[in-house]
């Protein structure tokens, strides 16, 4: 039997001591792999794309393997949309809701002058099938300022397969095969889409 609480324990503990993969390499790496494999192996929830009341929600991302930069800019968050600022990623979340179709990642950051904001990029989902999302962005914008639209016609649908879920935890993997880590800090989303 799959001890999923230590899985999720262990995979929070080297998502904090990798800085949500900012800092992660070798072992740590390779541990996170093991991991994540064994928890998609006992996914309790079958079709996890369809699950609407499971994958509602504010996400909290614990790890990913994309090669995030803990210091970068706006622009590089933002498809090069928004102004090349730089800044240092605090956390990152996901904003889900299968009702509206809102699929937004809100990245909180503090700005070279001390202050901090939230830059958001703004997106719409669909389910492909049981497992995979079809991800399309549309704006990005840091809240309390304007929208910035993207053009879709440059950016093709993004796709993100969801291999494990639960009431409180997923694991999704990117078109190319990156994995994300995320476990759910809140059952509403924010609706950063509204704003403006």
């Amino acid at each position: 039997m799959t001890d999923v609480a230590g899985i999720k324990r262990e995979l929070r503990e080297l998502g904090a001591a990798t800085e949500l993969g900012f800092d992660a390499g070798g072992e740590a790496v390779e541990r996170i792999k093991a991991l994540a494999a064994a928890l998609e192996a006992a996914n309790p929830t079958p079709e996890p794309a369809r699950q609407a009341g499971l994958l509602k929600g504010r996400w909290r991302l614990i790890y990913s393997s994309f090669g995030l930069q803990r210091d970068t800019t706006l622009a590089r968050l933002s498809f090069n949309l928004l102004p090349k600022d730089p800044i240092r990623v605090e956390a990152i979340f996901q904003e889900v809701d299968p009702d509206t179709g809102l699929y937004d990642n809100p990245v909180e950051f503090m700005g070279a002058d001390g202050r901090r904001g939230t830059q958001v990029t703004i997106g719409r989902f669909e389910p492909v099938d049981g497992h995979r999302l079809d991800v399309r962005f549309t704006h990005a914008m840091v809240a309390g300022g304007e929208r910035v639209v993207l053009d879709n016609a440059k950016l093709p649908p993004m796709h993100s397969d969801v291999t494990y879920l639960d009431d409180g935890f997923r694991l999704n993997r990117g078109g190319f095969g990156n994995l994300y880590v995320l476990e759910r800090v809140d059952p509403a989303p924010a609706r950063w889409s509204r704003d403006g």
